[in-house]
């Protein structure tokens, strides 16, 4: 603490105070820069202090230009009265530097329960409400997370009371404090506005490397969205970390972070002005209350009710449904008795009192709204109707005439206030009002054609008189300047200032200030992109306002908060329509087609309208590229719910390819929609051949990215051709270079989820069972993680199909009995189907033969009434699983029929596995008929088709069929032979499992393999 007569520095709550006449002491306003020059010249008081010096200490690091000091300086003598001419504290030695003069000591600072107040700032009638809060903070403390709402009418003291309660808790408690505020216009399009606001300030604060250690570990998902906390090497780290990520993977490691941050300190969270809250950050605390871990935290939301209220409000339902589960709670302040104002009136010292009926005046106009109160008492006191002198207020006037003089509303009593304020700071706050509730100096001087120097002169004045504005702090700038911050000390003043300017002044203010911030962000757009947007829209530059909301919408979608995105991209949508028709084209299509992704990755069936607007609009434009694209990203969706609608749609692609002048582009087209066609119409040697063509032109002429990203389309073709380790390889090579650069690069998404079709199934059908299954389970690690339970639940899905080929009978009707329910939903078909046909192929082995015709039957009547992706494909096991049906059933013409269909369904495609499979089929049929010639047949072409090829599925049983149809016919030697061959293929497909697993247990004992296990066919 040190003292220079009559002030008194408080280095450790940074406060300086002056003592007044009597022993009272008056705490006064330094903004934290001038804190801090103040303090480095106080501690070398007597020495000479170079600008150079105090630039290096003040603003380490930060690039300012030296008139900062200067102003500071300006600043600090206006706060202690010092002419500089004949100063008493500060002496300036031209061309060297500053001197702190003044005799300085040590002292012990006075004992106050709580610093003494101005009358403005004093906070009477929320005794118990700050009681309440502290009880609900002492539940916290207990590792009870509070979740409380503080609500009332503009002007009520919601931020008095949260101020007040944040003064007293950092008073008498460790713990952390940060708080964020929602903002009107912009704010509500960011999403976790408040949320990312208050996690910046805690990890950019001393300790903040703990909580960017925290973060990393448990709540990756949150740290990239701060790409400056961390280095480009732990960045691309984390991106790997968070492939895949959603929005309930975010809201769950939030929870976990904070769970882990406030293990060792409790912390204290404050959203301010929950009116203008995003959707996102509604979720968060939705999340955080419905949380079962403890967790010492409180988080205190304000907002006005009668703005919530609003039917389509998103905090509204949530809050309601809270409160029912009695998961948060609510203060509702009220407004001030006449005796709580008598109280706020009194004075300081016993020996003067309240002038008689002033207390009721003024409750009778501000009918106990606190800041209308307050307002009022600046009124009349700026007009010499009443004073403040030695703690107490006087009257200067009869009652009447005051009473007289007093505006009859809020509003009105703020332009009484704003006609005492002088012309230049009338336009200051008036510009301020442009660019924000917090404002920085050097953007809205600029705005306001004034010399940033004059203006934090302007706002300083302002907040030392406790008028309408306050400091905020500083703001670091993209180029390491600099600029003072401050605040309207309600949001009413900012809505009136604002409201006195014509339209057209505000819209050129907004342009101005738009402009500014580009050029200061000129490298960092995105951090500003939703004030960009703002102004950009308040100044009907529409094009730029919808180049800045998809900017918005992109951050939403790197936070996974879609809805917000889509919300955001339909907002740009309705201001597209007021562009120039040739600024249309580019910018409507763009949102579209962000529109289509956004829809495409969240299986979100608006995705076919959108893709179906996305080509008219391409074509009434002439931009054929688009419209082929938006054909093209049509299909798959459409071939959910209708392959007919799928392939005709490809058919148009192709044609409109004729169109295309770009030799990649052509080539692009031709291989997406081949591959298409065959995902949903079935094989084609001809589409199949067409696609190999393009992907060799695409290789010849496109870079590796779109190369990469065809290939993984490609990979389906290598899978159902039987190259299984081809497209094994090929999909972890190509999913690898599509991962680089993965913030810049486009495919890499869809990639990654195509990618984990293929890879799977080839595993599977080369054999690798324990790699399959550790990719399956490591899957859903991350689809759990993630909170992706499409994901989770094909991923178990493609479990189930390994485990039918384990003979793991009753773990695939578990799984598959399971999932069933969740496949409901037309993107989901294709999966029901094949669920659906497993479980009743489960069943049939198990001989549950009611249960498996169920499955069987719903799967077929499915695919009769409407054919959709993949359904060519799953028509092989249904018909695979009937023919093993009606043999154990011993209905032998079924059995024939439906061999006989598999057989043909299977020689139409290059699938060597399933033609070997549909030929062992027909010959165990045929044994059954007693036709060994025709069986002998049969397993003689299904040695044919594996020939040359890598088929385990299909190996280990034919050779099984063939040895047992050998020994039938009498030749022991080529039984033993074929006998060997399937032993060898089942330890090597058993043999890829772990020894404990249960699955190879399950293998090994299963009938067919014991059989060939332990039957000897020698001599």
């Amino acid at each position: 603490m040190k003292e220079f007569l009559p002030f008194r520095l408080d280095t450790e709550n940074r406060w300086l105070w002056r003592r007044g006449e009597t022993a009272d002491e008056e705490r006064i306003l330094l903004t934290p820069t001038a804190f801090a020059v103040l303090q480095y010249l106080v501690n070398r008081a007597g020495q000479l202090v170079t600008q150079d010096e105090l630039l290096q200490a003040v603003w380490r690091d930060t690039h300012v230009q030296p008139q900062a000091v200067k102003r500071q300086i300006l600043d600090i003598r206006s706060v202690l009265g010092d002419d500089p001419k004949t100063p008493l504290f500060i002496e300036t030695l031209p061309r060297r530097g500053y001197r702190f003069i003044a005799a300085v000591r040590e002292s012990v600072p006075p004992v106050h329960a709580s610093p003494p107040r101005s009358p403005q700032e004093r906070l009477v009638g929320r005794e118990r409400v700050l009681r309440d809060l502290r009880r609900y903070l002492q539940n916290a403390l207990q590792g009870e997370g509070q979740i409380l709402f503080i609500t009332g009418e503009p002007g009520i003291g919601k931020t008095s009371v949260v101020d007040e309660f944040e003064r007293r808790t950092a008073a008498e408690i460790p713990i952390r404090i940060s708080r964020g505020q929602c903002v009107e216009g912009y704010g509500g399009k960011e999403a976790y506005y408040p949320m990312l606001e208050a996690l910046g300030k805690l990890c950019r604060r001393p300790d903040g490397e703990s909580i960017i250690q925290t973060l990393a570990i448990e709540a990756p998902t949150w740290l990239v969205q701060f790409p400056a906390l961390v280095k480009r090497e732990q960045r691309e780290m984390l991106q790997r970390e968070i492939l895949g990520a959603t929005r309930e993977r975010m809201l769950r490691e939030i929870g976990e972070a904070l769970e882990a941050i406030t293990a060792a300190n409790p912390m204290l969270l404050i959203f301010e002005d929950l009116q203008w809250v995003d959707r996102s950050t509604v979720d968060f605390i939705s999340a955080l209350a419905r949380g079962r871990a403890p967790a010492k935290l409180m988080l205190v939301g304000t907002y006005r009710p009668a703005d919530v209220a609003l039917s389509e409000h998103p905090l509204k339902l949530v809050k309601q449904d809270l409160l029912i589960h009695r998961l948060c709670h609510e203060i509702a302040l009220g407004q001030l008795s006449e005796s709580q104002v008598t109280e706020y009136l009194a004075p300081n010292t016993s020996t003067a009192t309240v002038p008689d009926g002033l207390a009721e005046l003024v409750h009778r106009h501000s009918e106990g709204n606190p800041l209308f109160m307050v307002a009022a008492l600046d009124h009349m006191a700026a007009r010499g109707l009443i004073s403040h002198q030695n703690g107490a207020w006087q009257l200067r006037g009869p009652l009447e005439g005051i009473d007289l003089d007093v505006p009859e509303n809020l509003r009105e009593m703020i332009e009484a206030q704003i006609e005492h304020l002088t012309t230049e700071e009338q336009r200051a706050l008036e510009v301020a009002s442009i660019t924000g509730a917090i404002f920085s100096s050097n953007l809205t001087a600029a705005a306001a054609n004034l010399e940033e120097e004059k203006f934090s002169e302007l706002c300083e004045g302002l907040s030392r008189r406790d008028l309408m504005v306050r400091s905020a702090g500083s703001q670091h700038f993209p180029d390491a300047t600099i600029s003072e911050r401050y605040q309207f000390v309600h949001a009413l003043y900012r809505e009136v200032f604002y409201g006195r300017q014509a339209a057209g002044t505000r819209a050129r203010l907004h342009q101005r200030i738009g402009e500014q911030l580009e050029e200061l962000f000129s490298e960092r757009l995105g951090e500003v992109a939703a004030e960009l947007a703002h102004h950009f829209e308040k100044s009907r530059d529409w094009l730029r306002a919808v180049r800045y909301l998809r900017l918005v919408a992109e951050n939403a979608g790197r936070r996974y908060a879609h809805r917000e995105a889509t919300t955001i991209l339909q907002h740009a949508l309705e201001l597209v329509n007021k562009l120039t028709d040739s600024e249309r084209a580019a910018a409507e299509t763009q949102i579209l087609a962000k529109l289509v992704n956004i829809y495409l990755v969240s299986f979100d069936m608006r995705v076919v309208e959108t893709c179906e607007a996305l080509a008219a609009r391409a074509a009434h434009y002439g931009l054929v590229d688009m419209e082929v694209h938006a054909l093209i990203e049509m299909a798959y969706p459409l071939s959910w719910i209708s392959s007919e609608r799928c392939l005709a749609v490809l058919e148009r692609a192709l044609e409109l390819a004729a169109r295309q002048t770009d030799p990649l582009a052509r080539a692009r087209t031709r291989a997406s929609c081949f591959v298409r066609r065959i995902w949903a119409a079935g094989w084609n040697d001809t589409d199949a051949e067409d696609c190999r063509s393009a992907l060799a032109e695409i290789r010849q002429i496109g870079d590796r990215l779109v190369l990469a990203a065809h290939l993984i389309d490609y990979n389906f073709i290598q899978w159902v051709s039987s190259e299984y380790r081809e497209a094994q390889r090929n999909a972890v090579e190509s999913l690898a270079i599509l991962l680089e650069g993965r913030e810049e690069n486009p495919y890499s998404s869809t990639a990654y989820w195509l990618s984990q079709f293929t890879l799977p199934w080839s595993l599977l059908f080369l054999g690798n069972w324990g790699e399959m299954l550790r990719e399956i389970k490591d899957g859903i690690v991350m689809a759990d993680k993630n909170r992706y339970d499409y994901r989770a639940q094909t991923l178990r899905l493609y479990q189930a199909w390994l485990y039918f080929h384990g003979m793991d009978f009753d773990g695939v009707v578990s799984i598959c009995e399971s999932l069933l329910p969740s496949f409901a939903d037309p993107p989901q078909s294709p999966w029901r189907r094949l669920c659906l046909i497993l479980a009743g192929s489960a069943f049939a082995a198990l001989g549950n033969y009611e249960d498996a015709w169920k499955r069987f039957s719903s799967a077929g009547n499915e695919m009769d009434r409407q054919t959709v992706i993949y359904d060519w494909y799953c028509r092989i096991l249904l018909e695979l699983g009937l023919t093993e049906f009606w043999l154990a059933k011993g209905d032998l013409p079924q059995a024939r029929s439906y061999a006989q269909r598999l057989l043909k369904r299977t020689q139409a495609t290059p699938e060597r596995t399933w033609q070997a499979l549909a030929w062992e089929a027909n010959a165990r049929v045929a044994a059954a008929e007693h036709d060994l010639e025709k069986a002998r047949d049969c397993i003689t072409k299904a040695l044919l088709r594996m020939e040359g090829w890598e088929v385990p599925l299909a190996a280990w049983r034919v050779h099984a069929t063939g040895a047992e149809l050998s020994d039938h016919m009498g030749n022991s030697g080529l039984a033993e032979y074929h006998c060997q061959l399937s032993r060898a293929t089942i330890s090597k497909l058993s043999n890829s499992l772990p020894l404990e697993d249960p699955l190879r247990k399950a293998f090994l004992s299963a009938p067919p393999v014991r059989r060939v296990l332990e039957t000897s066919y020698g001599s």
